[in-house]
């Protein structure tokens, strides 16, 4: 169990923030929901701009390591590795909790008011088509970088319709991961 105050302070932030989004999200709620004073609160994060950021670099780091443990898989080659991106990720989208990626959603309440989310939203997102354009490059792909983009809109498109429409999607997203593979590998 966490037991370091900014810590605590991090999850709380990021569990409400993940719920209920950045703006409806108060700094009241967030010091009831770590159980810490306003004094701890500000001695750790003297904005709530700066708890973002944190929250942020939170997320990135658990995503970074719900990735890894994806793809440690050292018997699936490249192609198989992204398509477990793809069902991992379906199901995700499929979650009753699910309310979105966190850096879209930040980016969406604070581009142009914040440079530092912003920075922080950007990183995540070059992190995570990186992670897929690597694999493009491993899975031998005509034009990996332009794969990797392809793939890495059909995921972000998943995940925008998805945070809106709960209903289940008409299309299998890891289908047609693997048809643009296809189109990238397979000569015609």
């Amino acid at each position: 169990m966490t037991t370091d105050k900014r810590d605590i302070i991090v999850e709380a932030a990021y569990k409400l923030f993940k719920s209920n989004g950045f703006f409806a999200t108060g700094v009241d709620s967030i010091m009831r929901e770590a159980g810490v004073s306003k004094r701890t609160m500000y001695k750790y994060f003297p904005t709530k701009n700066e708890l973002i950021v944190a929250v942020l670099a939170h997320y990135r780091a658990s995503c970074q390591q719900q990735m890894n443990e994806l793809l440690n898989d050292m018997s699936q080659g490249p192609r198989e590795k992204i398509l477990t991106i793809f069902d991992d990720a379906a199901t995700w989208f499929g979650d009753v909790n699910f309310h979105g990626c966190l850096a879209v959603n930040a980016m969406s309440e604070f581009a142009g008011k914040d440079k530092a989310i912003e920075e922080a939203c950007l990183q995540f997102k070059q992190w995570e088509r990186s992670v897929i354009e690597k694999l493009c490059i491993s899975l031998g792909a005509r034009e990996p970088a332009i794969l990797a983009y392809k793939l890495f809109v059909l995921l972000e498109g998943m995940s925008a319709i998805a945070s809106i429409d709960k209903s289940e999607a008409s299309v299998n997203i890891a289908t047609v991961a693997e048809q643009l593979i296809d189109a990238h590998t397979v000569d015609a």
